[in-house]
């Protein structure tokens, strides 16, 4: 009989799985884990909500133009102001520095931070 009375006090300690070393019921750890991801998950949709996406712009000798921050993923950004360079011709924002990947600011949707670089033809 003393058997019996052992078996179930064995699967007991053997569902508690990583709480078998804390003192602290099973429904309560449950809890401030569903509490803890609830707030990770607040935190995170905070975070990208205030912050979303930069695009920065590298005119590569022209004038400077100001970071765009803020954007949400898929969404297209301001158009940026078109920058100037003595002797040259602006040719458009790529992304890339060679100027071989053409980003068109006014449709291509940003997907993540990103640099696009300015490309000059000369005049």
């Amino acid at each position: 009989m003393e058997e019996s009375k052992q078996q179930p006090e064995q699967q007991t300690r053997q569902l508690r799985g990583l709480y078998s070393k804390v003192k602290i019921s099973v429904r309560t750890l449950n809890i401030i884990i569903v509490v803890l991801v609830a707030l990770l998950i607040g935190c995170m949709a905070f975070g990208i909500s205030k912050g979303g996406f930069r695009v920065s712009f590298d005119t590569q000798g022209g004038t400077p133009v100001e970071m765009q921050s803020g954007i949400m993923y898929g969404e297209k950004m301001e158009p940026p102001e078109i920058p100037t360079r003595e002797g040259f011709e602006f040719d458009g924002w790529y992304s890339d520095p060679e100027g071989t990947m053409v980003f068109d600011t006014e449709s291509d949707p940003v997907t993540e931070s990103i640099t696009l670089y300015a490309k000059w033809k000369e005049k």
